[in-house]
This record gives structure tokens, C-alpha cells and sequence, in this order.
């Protein structure tokens, strides 16, 4: 990063930059997954308290640098399957005026606190900035509308590009040359570090992508496909009986559980496993979020149609107990990896808590289109 006070020739507009943001990402077409702006809008600033691997920043900060804003969440396996990509983008442009800058905008309660995003950060090894967005101030002054999503602000502070989801990153590295070279007319990428890799080439929409089973999430607030008759109970804790066919893309409790606005959690010791959550998928790949409570390790014990899930497709979170019992030890609150099929395939899931302080929030999946990457 130059030093902001040689900058003086990058002159700003001092315009309103929210409102004008709002309106252009508000004509977007439905649907568009990217868009450069023809006319390109000043980017807000996102000023906050906390930040990690850096001093606070500010835009003003970062005049003539090319910036990329990319919102994440550290539980999100659509975030994840794109951190590759923003270590290579980090690694190769970070030289020539790229200032990578994540902003963690949480998607539940427990990801606001700065200390789990400081452990996500660790585990996924990033070292560019991250600015803690606890309350969405910066997500808000984005018009931010999912995880990921990614902004494009060129050397005069406007936003050039935006993109959501996965996918188009070959796309994405060719804008970020762009902007580099408006930057500096002198670069050349023409080396062959600076290839667009065949996985960047790829379509997200290439070839045959079954149809995976939604985000399910599990508390009160958001879920909506509970299969036990009336729901769940909002107000204390119940035994809850599963039906005995729970339809596909769909979930049950049986037993015990206390339902919250987010979560489903097991609040006592129980012998045996009884108190269980059951899900009907279809999906190559299943991923949890949950953890314990005080992040004291608890087993969570798991079956894939009535038996211990194969070696072929435990998830890298899957262990196994001097009994052959398949299971979890759940720590702090994260997204662990379940189930790694072979193939795309449907399956019930079965998942047992047996001690007090487990809470499940949400299961994700992924389909047989899903892109390699490393499981942390």
C-alpha cells in the first residue's frame, strides 16, 4: 500500500455515495449475477472499530489503490468455496495496488462476536484486512443482499464491478486487471502467472448440477420445513415425536430440544440415544452449523440411514469411537464438514445429542457441481 499522503493527484468527488449506490444496484436486472458499471458510482466508506490483521482503514486511506470489498461469513459454505480464489487474487495483485479488504457481516447471533471471527480468520489463514461488521453498518452502506459479495472500487474510490454468489472468477480476475491497469498503464500481465487457471474458467453453470436440498435451518425464526405436526414450540422446552416418515428436504426432532429463534438445543444429560434431529436429504456433501455452548468439546453422534456413516463418506469432522459409533466432537460454533458422499445421493440423516449445551442452527449442502476445496 503507497502512502496515502503521496496520493495528492487522485483527487475524489465528495459526493453522497449511498443514495446513488442504492439506486444502481436497485435497477440491476433480476437475476444478474455480476455487473460493471458503465457509470460508475462512489463507493461508502467503511469505517469501524474493529478490525483484524490491521490497523482501522478508511477509503480515504486507500486513494489510487484498487479495492475489493468482499462480504463473507465464516459459517457460509458459498463463502468458503471462494476463499481460494482470494488468496490467489491477494498473492498475485497485492503487488501491483490490490487491496483485498473482507468485511465478516454475521449471519447469527454468536458470529458477532469479534473473537470467533478472529478464530475463523486463523483457520482459514487470511492475512489481509477484515473489518468486523457486528451490526451490518457496512453491509447496510453497500446495499449488500447475500454471502458472498464482492465490490470493485477503482483508484478514484467508485465502484467499478459487483458480483454475488460463487462462480465467474475468471471473470472477476479479468476486471481486477482491468482496474490495476487503469491504475498503472505500465503493468502487463501477459507472464503465465498470471493465467486464468482452468478452474476459473469454469461455469458454476457447466454440465449436468442436480438440484441439492435447500439451507435448512433449525430455530423458529427461519425454519420452515419441520416435519413434526404443529412446529415448534416457541416458548419451552418439549419432547417432540418424529413422524415416522420425514419427506424429503425436510427435518424432525424426537426428544427433548428447546427451540430458539436461531437454533435447536439440548439442554440435559440423557442415557442412550434418543433426543435426535433427523434429516431427509439429497445432496453429494452436508454441512452443520453448530457447536457447543461454553465450547467444552460434546459428542454429537450421527447415522446415515440407521448405521454409522462409511469411511467413504465421512466428512472431515466425522470421527469414529472404540464402538464403531460415528460422531462429532463439537467445540466452538462453526460449520462442520458431516458428510462427503461418493456420488450425489439421498439419505437420512440422523444426529443424537446426548449432553447439555449442544445447539444445532442450520445444515447446507452440496451438489455433484461443487468445486474442490480445502476442508477447514
Amino acid at each position: 500500500m503507497e502512502n496515502p499522503a503521496a496520493l495528492s493527484a487522485c483527487i475524489r468527488r465528495a459526493i453522497a455515495a449511498a443514495p446513488i449506490l442504492a439506486l444502481a444496484l436497485t435497477i440491476m436486472p433480476l437475476g444478474v449475477h455480476a455487473e460493471a458499471f458503465t457509470q460508475r458510482v462512489p463507493a461508502p466508506d467503511f469505517a469501524t472499530k474493529v478490525w483484524l490483521n490491521s490497523q482501522p482503514l478508511t477509503l480515504k486511506q486507500l486513494h489510487c489503490e484498487v479495492v475489493l470489498i468482499d462480504f463473507w461469513e465464516y459459517t457460509c459454505i458459498n463463502c468458503i468455496l471462494t476463499f481460494p480464489y482470494l488468496r490467489r487474487w491477494q498473492q498475485l495483485y497485492a503487488p501491483a495496488g490490490l487491496v483485498i479488504i473482507g468485511v465478516h457481516t454475521p449471519e447469527f447471533e454468536f458470529g458477532k462476536n469479534p473473537k470467533n471471527v478472529a478464530d475463523a480468520v486463523k483457520r482459514f489463514g487470511f492475512t489481509f484486512p477484515i473489518a468486523v461488521d457486528s451490526d451490518s453498518d457496512i453491509w447496510n452502506a453497500f446495499h449488500a443482499g447475500g454471502w458472498p459479495m464482492d465490490y470493485l472500487i477503482d483508484k478514484d474510490g467508485n465502484i467499478a464491478y459487483v458480483h454475488s454468489g460463487e462462480g465467474d472468477y475468471a471473470e472477476i480476475e479479468r476486471e481486477i486487471q482491468t482496474l490495476l491497469k487503469e491504475r498503472n498503464p505500465k503493468l502487463n500481465f501477459a507472464s503465465a502467472r498470471y493465467s486464468i487457471t482452468k478452474d476459473e474458467e469454469a461455469s458454476m453453470m457447466g454440465g449436468i448440477c442436480r438440484r441439492e436440498s435447500p439451507e435448512t435451518y433449525l430455530g423458529f425464526l427461519r425454519g420452515n420445513n419441520i416435519a413434526n405436526p404443529g412446529g415448534e414450540d416457541r416458548t419451552m422446552e418439549v419432547h417432540y415425536l418424529a413422524p415416522s416418515d420425514v419427506p424429503l428436504d425436510n427435518f424432525a426432532l424426537n426428544g427433548d430440544w428447546l427451540a430458539g429463534d436461531e437454533y435447536v438445543r439440548h439442554t440435559r444429560s440423557s442415557s442412550g440415544l434418543r433426543d435426535a434431529v433427523q434429516l431427509h436429504y439429497q445432496a453429494k456433501s452436508v454441512y452443520l452449523v453448530a457447536g457447543s455452548d461454553d465450547a467444552t468439546p460434546r459428542p454429537l453422534y450421527i447415522t446415515q440411514d440407521g448405521n454409522p456413516i462409511p469411511a467413504n463418506a465421512h466428512g472431515v469432522d466425522v470421527k469414529t469411537d472404540a464402538s464403531g459409533r460415528t460422531y462429532i466432537e463439537l467445540t466452538g460454533k462453526r460449520m462442520y464438514y458431516v458428510a462427503e458422499n461418493p456420488g450425489f445421493e439421498t439419505h437420512t440423516l440422523t444426529l443424537y445429542a446426548t449432553t447439555p449445551g449442544v445447539s444445532l442452527y442450520s445444515f447446507t449442502f452440496g451438489n455433484n457441481c461443487e468445486s474442490k476445496f480445502a476442508h477447514q
